[in-house]
Parts: C-alpha cells; sequence; structure tokens
C-alpha cells in the first residue's frame, strides 16, 4: 500500500495547487453503469447486477477532480472517486492525467486524458464463494496501479464559469464507466471567436 499513499499524496498535491494557477477549474460527477471486461470469474456474487452476464453493471458513486492547465489545450487533472461496488462494498480510485483537449467548437469541446489510476477496494477475500482473479494485491483494501488509464470527456458550456460534462473512464481494473456531473471555472480564458472551431 505504501506505492498508492505516495501515489495519492502527489494527486492531493497537485489538487491544492491547482486552485492557485490562472486557468484552473474543480469538478464534480456521478458514476452509475460501466462494462466489466474482466473473465467475470465472482460475478454470480455480484449484488448490483443489471444481467446474468458480467456486464453491465451498476456501480453509484461520486467523482472529485481538479484540473490545472498548462497551455489552451492541455492540462493536468486529478481525479478521486468513491464508489459503491458490485458486491456492495467501498471501492475507490485516484486517477492523474496528462489531458489534451482534441477540439472545441462553439460550447462543445472534448477532451482526452491519459495517466496513472490507482484502484482500491474493501477486501472480497472474505465473501463466501469467491475467487481470487489475480488482479488485486491482497489485503485490508485489495489494490492495483495501472500505469496506463484514459478519460475521455465532452464539456458543454452552460455558463461563464460553469459547464456540464459527461466522461467516459477507467473504472476498474479491467472495466470502464460513464460519469455525469457539473465543472466549475475559477478562471477561464476565452477565444476571441467564440463560435470559430478550434484546437487551442
Amino acid at each position: 500500500m505504501t506505492k498508492i499513499r505516495l501515489f495519492a499524496a502527489l494527486c492531493a498535491i497537485m489538487l491544492a495547487s491547482s486552485l492557485a494557477v490562472a486557468q484552473s477549474n474543480i469538478s464534480v460527477a456521478f458514476t452509475g453503469f460501466g462494462f466489466d471486461f474482466g473473465k467475470g470469474e465472482n460475478v454470480a456474487l455480484y449484488t448490483h447486477k443489471i444481467s446474468d452476464g458480467k456486464s453491465p453493471i451498476f456501480e453509484p458513486g461520486l467523482r472529485i477532480g481538479a484540473e490545472v492547465y498548462a497551455s489552451p489545450a492541455t492540462s493536468i487533472k486529478a481525479v478521486q472517486t468513491l464508489r459503491c461496488d458490485v458486491m456492495d462494498r467501498m471501492s475507490m480510485s485516484t486517477q492523474l492525467m496528462l489531458r489534451f483537449r482534441v477540439f472545441k467548437v462553439y460550447k462543445h469541446s472534448v477532451s482526452l486524458g491519459v495517466g496513472p489510476t490507482a484502484f482500491y477496494r474493501k477486501s472480497w477475500s472474505n465473501i463466501g464463494g469467491y475467487v481470487d482473479d489475480g488482479i488485486y494485491e491482497d489485503g485490508t483494501y485489495q489494490h492495483k496501479i495501472a500505469w496506463l488509464s484514459t478519460e475521455l470527456e465532452y464539456n458543454y458550456i452552460i455558463g461563464r464559469f460553469t459547464d456540464i460534462s459527461f466522461a467516459m473512464t477507467h473504472m476498474t481494473p479491467k472495466g470502464m464507466g460513464f460519469a455525469l456531473g457539473i465543472k466549475y471555472w475559477f478562471t477561464r480564458k476565452s477565444n476571441k471567436c467564440g463560435t470559430c472551431p478550434s484546437f487551442k
């Protein structure tokens, strides 16, 4: 768990420092539906099942993020997620990303984030019938670091400092999920042409 603590500390420092930077924002989003691409060894034990198969799954939770821009099109973003997983237990992830704006047209924009994610969950080992899937390292909280994970996020401007966001993100080591939320900008630089297609 030492690597997890160091990783979380790095993200916390970035979150705190982002508030002092010229162009930065914070976001809050709700998670819910997702897809499990693992082998599904424990699917029969899932509490939050939508179908008889391993996908789709339902893991309600909250994502809190902070983002700071290095340029109009590139930023660093840290996200902390807390979810109630498919076994009805606490599950968390900490994600640190380098983000690139793919495009911006009028009030619409899409960004792609790439970086490591640390996953941890209250151990499933004491659940009757549980089969070790070989993904997590065991402990009171099972944990796993994925050194390459992604987030694809769509934003729509609804106010001078406010966006609505929809994201597809790396939700579990072997799965993806969706999040819907709101983003608040402390400061935001605007293009001279607000309706022109832009990659800046």
